[in-house]
């Protein structure tokens, strides 16, 4: 008897941790896909969290106040499972077709819409399964709750460092799918008639079928692309897919550059803008971002010495090999590693140090943007050195000005060039740059230029 409660037992456990890794996966996922459509700021990530949190409170409290009223456990338990899966796989893996028609509700709405009702149904799990226990003598609370927590960082894990970088998010919430589904198996074990078992078993068969279904399919549609569309290069990574199509790369979906950019375009100025003033042909320059590799093309042509270029993103070097021979020159010397990282544990002294990544319309998503990071490259630069990084003409007002305040902290003049901030350790022979708005810096800290790009967006829209 004791044998047969212990297994049991061991049932809630494994179906509680599995309960709760989907539900840690549905919540990277969602914050990841949030992240693209509200500029990449914290609130997607606040946002997340905070409805996550309501819908597992009002979960709680409705299961609380009906829980004496339920004589089979097992039965809602796993029901709850089968229909969160349900609306996992009829929403949260068509989160990239959903999203676009949304958009616009603003970021509470859409998270309201997308995860309260299924972070309800999760909020009744944990309740539930404590009372679905055969007891002894001692208090099991801790050791359930232990269980949930296991659950969730396995499925916190899995998502974020193997499942979307691989294979992206509609697989990823699939497998979440998954999990639920033999959560539910597990609990409709404990019961008598265990014929019951047989729905989300069918359940697992149909989404294993539509898996593969749905694996061929992409497999087919990318053959056709590459071979119709021009497309080059294709890959998930961990910062999103990387695509190589028409000599244009995007990562996330977004355009980084393009190789048919003219001559004057801001990734091949900033050098000269950078270099011209050193009045020297061997400066020592450090390239952060790879991209298409203009800016470190122009390095090569503008400066005898090694390029030093540091990429955080393997995929993206690939993708670079697909557009260009950039990188097989024997002066770039590539550095795979996170750009700020890599300054701060080596002494090293640059001439010029250019920040050559992502649009500079979300350059508030990205800690290269803040005093911190200015004060790091100026240590990194010697008593002469320059730091250049794009900031498009458009751009101008109280974000642009927070740049420029932000810049000040760390370098003592600051240029606006067509396209490009430059600041540097030493005067230059242009008029510096001259803000109209309040002093307002960016930090770690506190992120002003978050604020000031929505405000800007709110401004155009308001237009």
């Amino acid at each position: 008897m004791e044998e047969s409660k212990k297994y049991q037992n061991l049932y809630i456990i494994i179906a509680l941790a599995l309960s709760a890794a989907s539900a840690l996966i549905y919540e990277v996922v969602a914050t990841h896909v949030l992240f693209y459509y509200f500029i990449e700021s914290s609130y997607s990530i606040s946002t997340v969290l905070s409805i996550f949190m309501l819908g597992l409170g009002i979960g709680s409290y409705i299961i609380y106040k009906i829980l004496l009223k339920i004589e089979n456990k097992e039965i809602y338990f796993g029901l709850l499972q089968i229909c969160i899966g349900i609306y996992a796989f009829v929403v949260l893996s068509r989160l990239e077709q959903i999203m676009p028609r949304i958009s616009d509700w603003g970021i509470f709405g859409v998270s309201v819409f997308v995860l309260l009702l299924p972070t309800i149904f999760l909020g009744a799990i944990f309740p539930l399964a404590a009372t679905m226990f055969k007891k002894n003598q001692k208090d099991i609370t801790g050791f359930v709750y232990s269980s949930d927590l296991a659950g969730a960082i396995f499925g916190s894990v899995i998502a974020g460092f193997i499942l979307i970088p691989r294979e992206g998010h509609s697989f990823t919430v699939l497998f979440g799918v998954l999990l639920n589904f033999l959560s539910a198996i597990l609990i409709f074990m404990r019961l008598k008639s265990k014929k019951i078992a047989l729905i989300p078993l069918v359940l697992i068969l149909i989404l294993i079928f539509l898996l593969m279904k749905d694996h061929l399919s992409f497999l087919n549609k990318t053959k056709s692309r590459q071979s119709n569309m021009g497309a080059q290069y294709f890959s998930d990574s961990p910062y999103g897919p990387v695509l190589v199509e028409n000599k244009i790369l995007y990562i996330n979906k977004k355009i980084m550059c393009s190789m048919d950019y003219p001559d004057n375009t801001s990734e091949k100025m900033m050098v000269s803008y950078a270099i011209e003033p050193l009045k020297k042909k061997d400066a020592k320059t450090l390239n952060i971002g790879l991209g298409c590799g203009l800016t470190l093309k122009q390095l090569l042509s503008e400066t005898s010495k090694t390029v030093d270029v540091v990429e955080i993103n393997p995929k993206v070097v690939e993708a670079n090999k697909t557009m260009t021979d950039v990188l097989q020159n024997k002066r770039v010397n590539l550095i795979i590693d996170d750009g700020l990282k890599y300054l701060r544990e080596r002494s090293l002294e640059y001439d010029t140090i250019l920040v050559d990544i992502e649009d500079p319309t979300v350059a508030h998503s990205s800690g290269l943007y803040t005093v911190e990071a200015f004060k790091t490259e100026s240590k990194s630069l010697n008593d002469n050195g320059i730091l250049a990084f794009w900031n498009f003409s458009a751009i101008k007002g109280r974000y642009a000005d927070i740049l420029f305040y932000s810049l000040k902290e760390a370098f003592p003049y600051v240029y606006n060039y067509p396209d490009v901030f430059v600041a540097s350790k030493k005067e230059l022979d242009k008029e510096e740059y001259s803000p109209q708005t309040p002093y307002e810096i960016n930090t770690l800290n506190k992120n002003t230029l978050t604020d000031a790009f929505l405000q800007r967006k709110a401004d155009e829209i308001g237009n």
